[in-house]
């Protein structure tokens, strides 16, 4: 594993050399990450190589809801009368250059161990993420993970579920 600093985003750090060869992950934290960050609308990560001098990889988070016709196929019944609340793991990428080092696990374990302490003080019922491509779902499920029903590219992790990963006491 190729240990790594990971920090809030601030938009004096460059991330102009970052290519995770997936041209939109890309774009989106060189050109909206800073503008997402001001608005308030998701919270970026990015993990720092020191030797590599630069950003290794990255992940963003903000809030989501499951509407009812998506929570009701979920759990397979038309029973549930409000929508699911959750958290996004919106983005993860990591920097080709990188790759195959654990930076991603790192990136991930960080925003799981974010969202373990932040279900202590807000409350949601599941992590959502949308996966870019196979290789991600491949991820992901590996990490605990489990996909949707009717799509498979988009996974959850229960908060029940990310505690016990996590251990974390709760009341």
């Amino acid at each position: 594993m190729h240990p790594v600093d990971i920090v809030s985003f601030a938009s004096a750090i460059d991330r102009s050399a970052f290519s995770c060869g997936k041209p939109e992950l890309d774009d989106w934290l060189k050109h909206h990450a800073g503008q997402q960050e001001r608005s308030g609308n998701t919270r970026t990560f990015l993990a720092i190589d020191h030797v590599q001098d630069g950003v290794a990889g990255y992940y963003a988070t903000t809030t989501y809801r499951l509407e009812l016709g998506d929570a009701a196929r979920l759990h397979g019944s038309q029973k549930r009368r409000y929508p699911i609340s959750a958290v996004l793991l919106a983005r993860l990428a990591v920097d080709e250059k990188c790759a195959r080092r654990g930076i991603g696990r790192q990136l991930l374990l960080h925003a799981l161990m974010g969202f373990a302490q932040a279900s202590q003080h807000l409350g949601f019922e599941m992590v959502v993420v949308h996966a870019f491509d196979v290789d991600a779902v491949t991820f992901y499920t590996t990490h605990g993970f489990t996909p949707f029903a009717d799509n498979p590219m988009h996974l959850y992790l229960t908060t029940k579920q990310l505690r016990a990963t996590i251990n974390v006491d709760m009341p």
